[in-house]
């Protein structure tokens, strides 16, 4: 006699409480428009406006770019002009010297062809002062330290040698290299009398200097004799060179300013022109005002 399973289960009359009686074999959408879910509509809905407005937002973008752009181009070229106008009127930014401009400088631009070799031996003669009065410091100091019996004056002579790189340095440059600069970039007389009046007394600086009296602040001559004599052999030899260094200085000097003075001459310029410059320029204070106060003050001129 055949016994039904305890735990078979009829498949009639039982549902299953898994099963989905809305299943299909299509997958289900979502109808944005009606609560149901329906393949024929998810296919009919139209696409996002997403990308349309993303495309819209980057040639917005674009085209501000290109404006910006546009704009920048534009204020360079002005600025491009006013920089040309300005050079064409005389007036350049500094650039000399690099570390901390001071003043416009550029013997190939600004000096006429003829006299650039001229305003560029007088620059390396400026140079060359700068270097031989560092130099004259180290001599100066090599005294103090070999501190020679026949020389109580070495400590104001490093002191004054020191000095004099500074005050000597700054009072060359705008007492008569600028002005010669000057000079020959705009052809103006007062600027060349004022050099030949600066750099006369250069030179007579120069071999004041090569003289070396004790506590002037030089390695001169009676300097360098005092240390020969006392056995000092290597302050000796600072003081020779710093010697040789200012009478090369003084000579050289003399020349450049020949040079100038015949440059002058040939150019036609007078005490009378170079008056009338100092009153068209107004010249009111400064070196340039001494300088041409001296030369006005003199009907001739010791320089003329």
């Amino acid at each position: 006699m055949a016994h039904a399973s305890p735990f078979s289960l009829p498949d009639d009359g039982l549902d299953n409480p898994f099963a989905d009686s809305t299943s299909s074999a299509q997958p289900y959408a979502f109808n944005a428009y009606s609560s149901s879910y329906s393949p024929a509509e998810a296919a009919s809905f139209p696409p996002t406006a997403a990308p349309a407005t993303t495309s819209a937002a980057l040639s917005a973008r674009e085209e501000e770019l290109r404006k910006r752009e546009a704009e920048l181009n534009e204020r360079e070229a002005a600025l491009r002009r006013e920089q040309e106008q300005i050079r064409q009127a005389g007036f350049h930014p500094p650039n000399w010297p690099k570390f901390y401009p001071l003043f416009y400088h550029d013997i190939a631009s600004e000096i006429p062809e003829a006299s650039r070799k001229t305003v560029t031996n007088i620059y390396r003669l400026w140079l060359g002062t700068m270097v031989l009065l560092i130099w004259n410091m180290i001599a100066c100091l090599t005294l103090l330290i070999s501190h020679p019996n026949n020389l109580p004056n070495v400590a104001s002579d490093f002191g004054v040698s020191l000095i004099y790189i500074f005050f000597i340095g700054s009072a060359s440059l705008y007492t008569w290299y600028r002005p010669i600069y000057i000079a020959f970039s705009s052809n103006a007389a007062l600027y060349f009398y004022i050099f030949l009046l600066f750099n006369g007394l250069h030179i007579a600086f120069a071999f004041y200097m090569a003289v070396g009296i004790p506590g002037s602040g030089s390695g001169g001559f009676i300097n360098l004799l005092a240390v020969l004599s006392d056995g000092k052999i290597v302050a000796a030899v600072f003081c020779i060179v710093a010697f040789a260094g200012w009478v090369c200085s003084g000579i050289y000097s003399l020349w450049m300013w020949k040079e100038v003075h015949g440059f002058n001459s040939a150019a036609g310029h007078t005490l009378q022109s170079a008056k009338a410059e100092a009153a068209t320029m107004g010249v009111r204070s400064g070196v340039a005002q001494q300088a041409a106060g001296a030369y006005i003050r003199s009907e001739t001129g010791q320089f003329a």
